[in-house]
């Protein structure tokens, strides 16, 4: 039986992994441990600040609010990547890829009605309002929506070192991941060749039945202990380099853009990231076309544009050397993240191809070590499916452009560097677009979608499909290029600024108090007998001391006005609900007076929202068994205060029923 699932390495790609396997695993009453060893001396990169709209489901599925991940993260909502001098190279040469597919795409495709108009409008703005919304910096939701809801797609840009130190603490106190600090100094082998413990300097030997390599570029395990291969893809993608940075904004209030913005360059191309309090910036090139000091001279006159003496900034320097493992799954080790592969990060696959490994582990978990080999064997045929078609879809950026300022941009429209797989899509796109007709593989990182917004945001053009064209689909087209100008109407306006629901977000509360003794509201309830019978066994019952300094059983009903449904009691409503308990009181509640003490509630919600709830009493157990106390209470009252003592071990389904509203 698998029950010990041990992850090498933190960072993004460590603690999201394991906390998505623990999440779709883990259980209490479960022996199925998750265990992350990170070492203290070998700091995480930390540049991949984009997502994909799968983050959206991936924190859901953590049980990470939206609301705590925006505040802890310094995160921003992301709706697209704008592609700038990429096609002609031209000053007004720009084009987006949106999260949101063009409008009816699940029914038709809107190419052959878009390249018959005459209004000469770029392919994202007739088909969708996204690339409209990210012209005007605008958010892709109101917030009063709520967590997690949305009217436009999107993903995040996020500070990823914040982003891993969330995943740390949610991790390990919500998903139970076992969290050890410490550095690996020697790998132990079974016989037949599956990794048995990894010895650790401080902590001994940790032993598994599942290693899962994310100790980054020094693939520890999968690279020097199985000595896996790594197959180079240099040939077809020449960026090697990257240098990075972290850019202040000029004003406090500069807005924050809705796009990852990738701006081409002599033999690269530079990404400006917009977080709510800086920017991250950053140039990937080719060390064959340029020299570093050429590359970093071209990234100081992009900054120049913004911001004044770019020259003082602080500069890190990167390798990357792209491509991915001959084989991801070997014996009893899988690699995710970059000890699996790296690709420069023109369409954000880095974060995205760890959340499908994980999710892929997670959900194909093998039961019993004597099956891990076919699923393995199914696993790396899929993860090198979904590589190499990561792969194609960048490689056609630099396929379609017209570039021809320098030999990087003619090297890479050279036939013997494009894939056979994307020479072949592009003949077939030429006389028939891609479409949502199940002609991609559904294991296809790219939807049809996006290769149309590439495709057509680069001038490609497609022949006129006359099997496609009856006048039937022409009419349905043409009133979705309408609907899309509509929505641009009524849409657009309602819609707030990244920057003003962003500062809007930063002041929500974090943390509740309820004072039950000063509280006139619905979150709480005066029990009677009946009453108490029935709530005991649901939720925990309380005591609350009166004004007159007498106390009375309640029930807490909310702890938070997001689950209140009534409006707060009026003074006569409460006078004659405590006229009413008072007739009906049979439990001799001055007689428990001496037996109360005072109790305080402190909650921690999935949202990591704080509930501090004051003025509650209880009974003090040790006194009530006490037999001359009890003695003083007729059996029926005896029989009450029983259930109102038990009835505090249901404390956490009033937690789980605040969690399930705030889900909604």
């Amino acid at each position: 039986m698998i029950k010990s699932v041990v992850v090498l390495g933190g960072g993004s790609a460590g603690w999201l992994t394991a906390s998505l396997i623990a999440a779709k695993h883990h259980d209490k009453h479960s022996p199925f441990q998750v265990t992350l060893i990170e070492s203290p001396n070998i700091p995480t990169i930390g540049v991949g600040e984009g997502t994909w709209p799968t983050m959206v489901n991936t924190l859901q599925q953590l049980g990470i609010s939206e609301l705590t991940f925006l505040q802890r993260c310094d995160a921003s909502f992301k709706q697209a990547s704008k592609f700038v001098h990429w096609h002609t190279g031209e000053k007004d040469d720009c084009y987006y890829h949106p999260f949101t597919p063009p409008e009816s795409f699940e029914e038709l495709s809107l190419v052959e009605q878009w390249q018959q108009s005459e209004k000469n409008e770029k392919f994202a703005d007739a088909v969708s309002i996204q690339a409209k919304l990210c012209d005007e910096n605008r958010a892709p939701k109101q917030l009063k929506l709520g967590d997690y809801k949305t009217i436009e797609n999107y993903g995040y840009h996020l500070d990823a070192g914040k982003f891993a130190q969330l995943l740390t603490e949610h991790g390990v106190n919500k998903l139970g991941i076992k969290h050890i600090v410490d550095d690996v100094i020697k790998v132990q082998s079974l016989d037949n060749g599956d990794i048995a413990a990894l010895v650790t300097q401080n902590h001994g030997e940790i032993a598994g039945d599942l290693f899962i390599d994310c100790s980054g570029q020094a693939a520890v395990l999968i690279g020097q202990h199985y000595k896996i291969p790594f197959i180079s893809k240099k040939d077809v993608l020449f960026i090697d380099k990257a240098i990075a940075t972290q850019v202040p904004y000029k004003e406090e209030n500069d807005p924050v853009a809705s796009a990852t913005i990738s701006t081409a360059e002599r033999a690269g191309w530079i990404w400006d990231i917009g977080l709510p309090s800086r920017r991250g910036v950053g140039h990937v090139f080719s060390s064959q076309y340029t020299s570093e000091a050429q590359a970093k001279a071209d990234l100081i006159t992009y900054l120049e544009q913004s911001i004044e003496s770019p020259e003082q900034l602080t500069f890190k320097y990167l390798d990357i050397n792209p491509g991915y493992r001959e084989t991801f799954w070997h014996k009893n080790c899988v690699a995710v993240g970059m000890a699996s592969g790296f690709l420069e990060p023109l369409e954000a696959s880095a974060l995205v191809m760890v959340e499908l490994a994980a999710k892929t582990i997670a959900l194909h978990m093998p039961a019993q070590r004597c099956v891990m080999d076919i699923v393995a064997k199914r696993y790396n045929t899929i993860m090198t499916f979904r590589w190499q078609r990561i792969i194609d879809f960048l490689k056609l950026h630099y396929v379609l452009s017209e570039r021809d300022d320098n030999e990087f941009w003619r090297a890479n429209r050279s036939t013997e560097t494009i894939p056979d797989s994307l020479s072949e899509l592009l003949e077939l796109w030429q006389c028939q677009p891609p479409e949502n007709n199940g002609f991609l593989s559904p294991y296809d990182l790219f939807p049809a979608a996006s290769y149309q917004y590439i495709l057509y945001g680069m001038g490609f053009k497609t022949k006129t499909n006359y099997l496609s064209c009856t006048q039937q689909k022409q009419s349905a087209a043409q009133n979705a290029l309408n609907k899309v100008c509509a929505r641009k109407q009524k849409v657009l306006p309602l819609l707030p600024t990244n920057r003003a629901i962003l500062n809007e977000i930063c002041t929500q509360e974090r943390s509740f108090t309820l004072d039950v003794s000063a509280d006139q509201s619905s979150h709480w309830q005066l029990l009677t007998n009946m009453k108490i019978e029935h709530i005991c066994q649901e939720l925990p019952v309380f005591f609350k001391r009166q004004k007159n300094n007498s106390f009375v059983p309640i029930a807490l009903s909310h702890l938070t006005y997001k689950t209140l449904t009534d409006k707060p009691k009026s003074k006569a409503i409460l006078t004659n609900e405590l006229a009413t308990y008072h007739n009906k009181e049979t439990l001799a509640v001055e007689k428990l007076e001496s037996l109360l003490e005072p109790a305080k509630l402190d909650i921690t919600l999935n949202d990591n929202s704080n509930i501090a709830v004051l003025g509650l009493y209880v009974v003090n157990q040790k006194q009530w068994q006490q037999h001359d106390v009890k003695a003083c209470f007729t059996a029926q009252q005896q029989q009450l205060i029983d259930q109102i003592i038990a009835s505090i071990s249901h404390v956490p389904k009033l937690i789980d029923r605040e969690n399930l509203v705030r889900q909604k």
